[in-house]
């Protein structure tokens, strides 16, 4: 349990008036208006600036064909990561393969019979790195297991401004520890959180952090982990903050006073509210999620999920902070067939700083 003079400091860091969230149509009209041919829906949407000033978002398992603008779709791939890359008016499908033959963008070579799942992603030194955690297909279910496998592919940038796999460098961990599913750039660090899960019997047990100077991410050996009092070396000694949620974004606060963290409630098909938490340090202890949107998806389509909210700082303004979330259909890709609105990330404006 969190000490009350911890949670008492937390609470300090929260702001007085509660964000309130409203629907960016205009980012959400720009998903929904990819109709292919190429990518058409996809899950785990997290983004970046390139350095020519392109916009990047990166996709985990990922649906290729043509749709209709009412979300009929034909479907010529399911593929394992992705990207969207260009201007917020037009955006070119970055995967491997050709439209008519898809394959994952960011292979996974050291089995065939398993996928990079992608995470978050930002750019140092020229490059694009997006963080991705290692998944195998599990027989009769829809959910795959994770193999304890974290890395960090290296996407270089070519003259035509899209990103291109290079090479994965491995991420220390341990059999329950998914890095990456939440990167902050801070003073002097870039801090990437872990949730520590294991699927295999549905338990959380919280979030991991470790930090690296700025633009030495790939220098994992660099890397210090929080062990609850101080940083130190050696991933095994990372322990896991009590977050309640699996924490997939944190930003620092537009005002200065702390730090904010966005999640979905539920372990792992996800719930019915976008929810916030609070704290005054990258490391916690945070605030109780508190839901600040609920999700309309869930009782507009019939088995619908809704997981993994982020933020996008690069794509925010001061005073409001954009948020995504996705959706996806418990029926497969029978449903999404019918309508592939039902997979594809929506967004979310909060103002922030009151």
């Amino acid at each position: 349990m969190v000490a009350p003079d911890a949670a008492a400091l937390a609470a300090h860091c929260q702001p007085a008036i509660a964000p309130s969230a409203t629907v960016d149509a205009s980012l959400d009209n720009l998903i929904s208006n990819e109709t292919g041919p190429g990518w058409i829906g996809g899950d785990s949407t997290y983004s970046t600036a390139l350095p020519d000033g392109q916009e990047t978002f990166v996709f985990s398992d990922t649906l290729t064909g043509t749709a209709t603008p009412s979300g009929a779709a034909t479907l010529t791939g399911f593929i394992h990561n992705s990207e969207l890359v260009g201007s917020l008016s037009g955006r070119t499908t970055d995967i491997g393969g050709t439209e008519r033959a898809p394959q994952t963008l960011i292979p996974d070579t050291t089995d065939s019979g398993d996928q990079w799942q992608g995470a978050a992603t930002d750019v140092e030194n020229g490059s694009q790195l997006v963080f991705v955690n290692e998944f195998a297909p599990v027989s009769g279910s829809q959910y795959e297991r994770f193999t304890g496998h974290s890395g960090i592919a290296v996407m270089s940038i070519g003259s035509n401004g899209v990103p291109t796999f290079g090479s994965v460098t491995p991420v220390p961990t341990d059999a329950t520890t998914q890095w990456g599913n939440a990167l902050m750039q801070s003073g002097a660090y870039t801090y990437i959180y872990g949730a520590d899960v294991n699927a295999a019997i549905n338990d959380f047990y919280g979030m991991k952090v470790a930090r690296v100077a700025l633009g030495d991410s790939l220098d994992t050996s660099a890397w210090q982990y929080w062990n609850g009092t101080q940083w130190v070396s050696g991933e095994g000694n990372a322990v896991a903050d009590q977050t309640v949620t699996v924490v997939t974004g944190v930003t620092a606060q537009q005002d200065g006073t702390g730090y904010e963290a966005v999640s979905i409630p539920g372990w792992p098909g996800g719930d019915t509210s976008v929810d916030l938490a609070y704290s005054c340090s990258p490391t916690g202890p945070w605030t109780a999620p508190t839901p600040v949107y609920t999700i309309p998806q869930i009782t507009q389509y019939p088995d619908e999920i809704a997981y993994i909210a982020t933020f996008h700082p690069e794509l925010s303004s001061q005073g409001s902070l954009i948020v995504s979330y996705d959706v996806s259909s418990t029926d497969r890709l029978s449903a999404l067939e019918q309508n592939v609105h039902q997979y594809q990330p929506q967004f979310l404006q909060l103002s922030v700083g009151a």
